[in-house]
This record gives C-alpha cells, sequence and structure tokens, in this order.
C-alpha cells in the first residue's frame, strides 16, 4: 500500500465545490438549472442562466426580508409575519412593482418609435384621398 499509483490518483481528485459557493450564492443553483430545464421554457439553457437567476431571486428575498424584519422590529415584535412581510412589499416601489408583475412606465419620453412610423402613413393616405 502507498505505492505511486495511489498517490497519483489522490492528487488528480478535485474537491467538489457546488456551483452556488462559486458564484458566492445562498440559493441552489443546480435546483434552479434543474427546474429551468423542466420548465420546457426554451430549448436550451445557457450555463449562467440559472446562475443570474438565482442571484436575482435571492436579491428579491433578501430585499423582502430585510424589510420585513425592519417593520417587524418597528412593531415590537419577534416573528415576521405575512402582515410584514406584504407590508413591506407594498413600502418598497421596486418590490411592489416587481411582484406585482406591473409593466414599468418609463416617464420623461417621447412618443416611442413603433408609434411615430405608423403616423407618417396615416398622413399619406389622408393626402392622396384628396387629390
Amino acid at each position: 500500500s502507498g505505492g505511486p499509483s495511489e498517490g497519483g490518483e489522490a492528487k488528480g481528485k478535485k474537491s467538489r465545490t457546488s456551483r452556488s459557493s462559486r458564484a458566492g450564492l445562498l440559493f441552489p443553483v443546480s435546483r434552479v438549472d434543474r427546474q429551468l430545464r423542466r420548465g420546457r421554457f426554451a430549448e436550451r439553457v445557457g450555463a449562467r442562466a440559472p446562475v443570474y437567476l438565482a442571484a436575482v431571486l435571492q436579491w428579491v428575498t433578501h430585499k423582502t426580508m430585510d424589510a420585513a424584519v425592519r417593520i417587524s422590529k418597528k412593531s415590537k415584535q419577534q416573528r415576521i409575519s405575512p402582515s410584514h412581510m406584504q407590508a413591506a412589499v407594498q413600502n418598497s416601489s421596486v418590490l411592489k412593482q416587481l411582484l406585482q408583475g406591473g409593466v414599468p412606465r418609463r416617464r420623461g419620453r417621447a412618443v416611442p418609435q413603433s408609434q411615430r412610423v405608423a403616423s407618417p402613413s396615416k398622413r399619406k393616405t389622408t393626402e392622396s384621398k384628396k387629390r
């Protein structure tokens, strides 16, 4: 025992690290990847897609929990209740917009280009009718 072949195998083995720990995340990247593939949202799923999605989910959870903790401390309670979570989402404009599924509104912008392109054709049709 202890021959050269055994020592070579020990050197060749790498310690396994999860994709979550490599990305520095707490949320499970492999589980998100599995769900993306099983869900058939697309034919192909890139290697970085589950990492990004897990990071977004972790950020949303952290933001929500952080706000809920502050609300529960203000009400002098030690446990976070569903009402604290709901109040946290309602108080944060970012979370409220994200979790209600609303489309973000662009403020201060002129008419979108798709409508600009459509309006000149209407003018041409009215001019041709006048002739």
